[in-house]
């Protein structure tokens, strides 16, 4: 029987920073893209793609491009918004029940998943991350009911506080990845971008994937910037989804100072290569830019060329990826109980992953509606 508090253990040091790692790199089927949603501006579930959006270029638009314009103007994000993204991804699952929930073999009274996990992009690049990230801390809480793992991101009490105080230059800084969007997306493909509205960062465009880790079946949605095509893509064909071409938009500083250069090779494309690699993505485009917020090149980063002469292995990310997964898999089972909830605690600095139970309705991250669509109770 599992303690309500406790320690997960994981090999932090199977892979010494710039060294060679030795292991093959762990089974993973083609991530696949199932189908798509849009979160609306007042961050509302919509079944369509109606902000899914396409590439512009190349050739891109004349630079410089100024991220600062408009910024006055800009709509931000709510700032609880992790919270509720795991809602979008069950929201969906609620949209597509015929294609995803099957009666349960020893239960057939209750429908499940046929996967082990249900999260999002963002936490599984996290987790891939941490070995060399030292100075990440974050926080999911799990679940697991009929046979399924899902799993949210919140933040902790340091990244609240953290928030409620950000400066005015630090939010803009946050939103000029968003502006160097809107200046490199349209809404209909041969169309222009509209660059001279305000940005709302509360729209977002979510593609669900569906992918074989090890063994351990995975069902994630990640928010995806653009596709490339010069014809409108039918986004509810599942062989059109199966072959479309997303990329990748950033916004980074431009690098002159060697300190910049390994910062980048060590820590920012790692999280760039983990991030694309999730969801089959083969191209970023980054905008680089000067401290005032002027893009002064765009650079196009191929993502396997991303993770060569690395000190970071993408073997060792993922294999840590599967090991966390297995052992929180190990867990859940052990409690056994469909309205427990484990918060985990990743704190890298430190190298340790603290978790403890959590029981009560408070704790919930399954709504009451979604476990009444899996008739358990």
């Amino acid at each position: 029987m599992a303690s309500d508090k406790g320690s997960i253990r994981l090999p932090w040091h199977q892979h010494r920073f710039a060294g060679q790692f030795r292991e093959p790199f762990p089974d993973m089927s083609r991530p696949k893209c199932i189908g798509c949603c849009s979160i609306t501006a007042k961050r509302d579930f919509a079944n369509d793609a109606r902000n899914g959006s396409y590439l512009y270029g190349p050739p891109f638009p004349d630079l410089p491009l100024d991220l600062n314009a408009g910024i006055a103007d800009v709509i931000r994000k709510p700032t609880d918004f992790e919270q509720k993204d795991l809602e979008f991804v069950l929201r969906y699952i609620e949209h597509h029940q015929a294609e995803l929930l099957r009666p349960r073999k020893r239960q057939p009274e209750s429908l499940g998943l046929h996967t082990h996990f249900v999260t999002l992009r963002g936490i599984l690049r996290q987790i891939m991350c941490l070995q060399y990230d030292r100075n990440c801390e974050f926080r999911i809480k799990a679940t697991l009911l009929n046979g399924t793992i899902y799993m949210a991101k919140e933040a902790t009490e340091t990244q609240q506080l953290r928030n409620e105080n950000m400066t005015t230059k630090e939010k803009n800084m946050c939103s000029w990845g968003f502006k160097f969007e809107q200046y490199l997306t349209c809404h209909h493909p041969q169309s222009k971008p509209v660059t001279d509205v305000p940005v709302n960062e509360g729209d977002e465009f979510l593609a669900m994937f569906s992918s074989q880790l090890s063994g351990i079946d995975l069902l994630y949605g990640a928010e995806m910037d653009c596709v490339v095509s010069k014809e409108p893509v039918d986004f509810k064909d599942p062989k059109v989804l199966d072959s479309i071409k997303f990329v990748e938009l950033k916004t980074s500083a431009y690098i002159k100072a060697p300190n910049q250069k390994r910062n980048f090779d060590n820590y920012k494309s790692a999280n760039w290569w983990s991030q694309s690699f999730l969801v089959n993505i083969d191209t970023i485009y980054a905008g680089l830019r000067d401290h005032q917020g002027m893009v002064v090149d765009i650079q196009e980063f191929n993502v396997r060329q991303l993770a060569r002469n690395k000190p970071w292995s993408p073997a060792a990310m993922t294999l840590f990826l599967v090991q966390f997964l297995n052992k929180l898999k190990d867990l859940l089972e052990t409690i056994d109980d469909p309205y427990a909830v484990v918060q985990v605690d990743f704190i890298a600095c430190e190298q340790i992953v603290n978790y403890k139970v959590l029981r009560g309705k408070e704790h919930q991250i399954l709504p009451d509606w979604y476990r009444d669509i899996l008739k358990a109770g």
